[in-house]
């Protein structure tokens, strides 16, 4: 293992402080889950860990106001699971989240480190992609926000500055003709880093055939980090849910990605899997929405 110092700061604002004076190479810890093997591997070598896990009074939290649903930065995988907001409509959350790591794991990892670890391997970014959710980003001189389309720039790169962390992520709660869905594909059941992982947020008309906004969001797309399927979700808005619709999106989607082989799937399998995926995950949504509409 590298050698770095590990500083533990009192509370927030000495935090805040420490990052605004501690120079670049500095990074920020909770549990450790995916920082500390990348250290280990020497993929990065920060000469100071800066221990932010006894923040959660400030930083561990699940609520929702005015329509919005606000996520704290150091919120478990666990957490996600064991909220009642990520039932029915925000299903996409408690099904990623389900499929996520081991229990051991779960218990532990943060919301705040899957989203800055910023790559293909983290389950959680697909998911608030697809609900078009939001960064906030805390410093001495205040905060910010900025989407999370955005605030992924590259894999294992985001417009965080060096000054920051991320506090929280928010996003609105889907209400009347929407739902949302996840699946995933790996090796295993469990323990595993997807070959693909696709989320949908769908919300109709009110005949209930419809689209009136679609989201997709995959593990990859163009590269080796989450982004949104913009061409096939604007393809699919203003048109009826029929199967030659359904299978125009399919061939769309195929035409917007760009994938690669790997040792865990070739590029073909991905492709495969990512269009039924898609057929899926629409007649999920469909599904649900016309049962409760």
């Amino acid at each position: 293992m590298p050698q770095f110092e590990l500083y533990t700061p009192k509370d927030l604002d000495e935090a805040l402080r420490f990052m605004e004076r501690g120079g670049e190479n500095v990074a920020v810890v909770a549990s450790g889950t995916d920082l500390l093997p990348r250290v280990r591997k020497k993929q990065i070598a920060p000469s100071v860990l800066m221990n932010i896990s006894s923040f959660e009074d400030d930083l561990k939290y699940i609520r929702q106001s005015n329509g919005t649903i606000h996520v704290g930065a150091l919120t478990t995988v666990t957490d996600l699971l064991d909220s009642p907001l990520f039932a029915e409509r925000l299903s996409i959350v408690h099904e990623a989240a389900e499929k996520f790591g081991a229990p051991q794991i779960r218990n532990v990892a943060t919301v705040g480190g899957n989203i800055c670890s910023a790559s293909s391997s983290e389950d959680l970014i697909p998911v608030f992609l697809a609900l078009d959710a939001r960064v906030e980003l805390v410093s001495a001189s205040g905060r910010r926000s900025l989407p999370l389309k955005d605030f992924i720039v590259g894999k294992r790169v985001t417009a965080i500055k060096q000054s920051e962390f991320l506090s929280e992520v928010f996003f609105q709660s889907p209400t009347g003709n929407s739902w949302t869905a996840f699946e995933k594909m790996g090796r295993r059941n469990m323990l595993i880093v997807a070959i693909v992982s696709e989320g949908l947020a769908l919300t109709l008309e009110d005949d209930l055939q419809t689209v009136k906004s679609a989201r997709i969001a995959l593990n990859r797309i163009a590269g080796r980090v989450p982004a949104l399927a913009e061409k096939t979700g604007d393809f699919l808005i203003g048109r009826r849910l029929t199967g030659e619709t359904v299978e125009q999106a399919r061939q769309l989607l195929a035409s917007e990605l760009k994938l690669t082989s790997d040792f865990r799937g070739s590029a073909a399998y991905r492709y495969e899997v990512a269009q039924a995926y898609l057929k899926r995950l629409i007649q999920r949504c469909l599904d649900n929405i016309r049962g409760i509409g």
